[in-house]
């Protein structure tokens, strides 16, 4: 029971944290960038999405595994017992797992279509971005106004969450004009590219993180082949 338990503790540390590392990379690259960077809110999810991929997958098949009592067969070690359950539930595993992926599978996909509006700016300064936004908007003829997040000319056009911290800001279009909100995401795409930047603290701060998860993942790796090599040796 106890090889079973580190066995599910390192497998855990290899799939779910790999992915996440992967990502905090990613992040800690383009924070540490002398200009701006501009993603979609579709793409930047999706980026999250893959970074917690491993916890998906993995830690989704570990709860529904979790949610069978005979579980108690696999963590004594009976694969024999496991297979027979297995054969005598596999209606219930199946509905089980189409019920989790649907779930999962449905709010990624609604979170997507809400995103499509979306343009997340990392590695910039906010008020540098309200400047050079509402530039933008003054050389469209269409001046904005400010209230609290949300702004508006005339009707709302968006909303802007800021991040000081880690110096990113996200709008959310929230008006009807599309092809308003596309020549704001291609001028606002021009404008910040000539915008410098200076040294960004949340870049240290993901590095350390991903260097941990890293680490771990690393670990949990080299223990999980250790434990599978004297397994294979008996």
């Amino acid at each position: 029971m106890v090889l079973s338990l580190i066995l599910v503790i390192c497998l855990a540390g290899v799939f779910c944290l790999i992915p996440l590392t992967t990502y905090l990379l990613w992040l800690s690259r383009i924070t540490r960038r002398e200009r701006p960077t501009a993603v979609s809110g579709t793409w930047d999810f999706v980026g999250v999405v893959l970074g917690l991929s491993g916890f998906i997958l993995f830690g989704g098949g570990l709860l529904l595994s979790l949610l069978q009592a005979n579980v108690r067969y696999w963590m004594r070690g009976n694969f024999e017992a496991l297979r027979d359950v297995w054969m005598q539930e596999r209606l219930t595993w199946m509905i089980l797992v189409f019920l989790y992926f649907t779930v999962i599978l449905g709010g990624i996909t609604l979170a997507l279509l809400s995103r499509r509006r979306t343009l997340v700016v990392y590695n910039v300064e906010p008020a540098a971005f309200e400047v050079a936004l509402t530039e933008v908007f003054e050389q469209l003829g269409r001046p904005v106004e400010r209230h609290g997040k949300r702004w508006v000319s005339g009707v709302p056009l968006f909303e802007l969450d800021t991040f000081e911290g880690g110096r990113s800001v996200t709008l959310r279009w929230i008006s009807d004009d599309q092809r308003l909100f596309e020549e704001v995401d291609r001028q606002l795409r021009a404008a910040i590219s000539t915008m410098t930047t200076d040294d960004n603290p949340a870049s240290r701060w993901l590095l350390s993180i991903a260097v941990g998860t890293g680490v771990i993942s690393l670990f949990s790796l080299g223990l999980m082949m250790y434990f599978v090599f004297v397994v294979f040796r008996r």
